[in-house]
């Protein structure tokens, strides 16, 4: 999934196949969330004005390079999610249990998608104010993919928990998603101090 071309990913989300589909799709927004802002440090690195952020940025590019890779292997997993699903409500006579195990199996990567786009915000809150002023905009841009990446990941999250027969793992699940849900506040606040940044240039 993740070597398919621009083109060919969103033909098939456009498609009535069903992988990849909002999850695999939120990963991928992630991803470019966490390479946008790791192209605005890496065009300010080397520039004398921002030469002091300089092992700063170096050392949160590794993070963001370990990110990227990481939500993209969340594409792959997610799809792998859903195919336990179908498989489990194919089943006959209906087996409750499978369907449950499967349930888990579907919630579970996009739950690490949020753990991995909370740790992409970080990294653009670093970004926002030790990147240069003809690149911010880029960390910005960042920001509100995290943001919608973060909320859309949640959504598929819900999705397999609200179907969930076993209350208490349910309850754990979105629990989990709903501590990581906050940073989306961080992830616009990034936003909004950019704005004001450039703005006040």
């Amino acid at each position: 999934m993740r070597d398919l071309s621009l083109n060919e990913f969103s033909e098939k989300l456009f498609s009535k196949e069903a992988v990849p589909g909002g999850g695999g799709a939120s990963a991928l927004v992630g991803a470019l969330a966490v390479s946008l802002g790791a192209m605005a440090a890496n065009l300010t690195i080397g520039k004398e004005k921002y030469a002091k952020y300089s092992d700063e940025l170096n050392a949160n590019l590794k993070k963001a390079e370990k990110l990227r890779l990481r939500l993209l292997e969340l594409i792959e997993e997610d799809a792998a999610g859903f195919g336990e699903i179908n498989k489990a409500y194919k089943v006959k006579p209906r087996d409750e249990e499978l369907i449950e195990k499967a349930l888990v199996s579907a919630a579970t990567p996009p739950l690490k998608m949020m753990e991995a786009i909370k740790e992409v915000i970080d990294i653009l809150i670093i970004f926002s104010d030790k990147t240069s002023v003809l690149v911010v905009s880029d960390v910005g841009v960042g920001a509100k993919f995290a943001e919608a990446a973060l909320k859309s990941a949640y959504l598929n999250v819900v999705v397999n928990a609200a179907l969930m027969k076993d209350e208490k793992t349910a309850t754990e699940i979105e629990e989990k998603a709903e501590r990581l849900l906050h940073y989306a506040k961080k992830a616009d606040e990034v936003y909004e101090n950019i704005v004001k940044q450039l703005k006040d240039k």
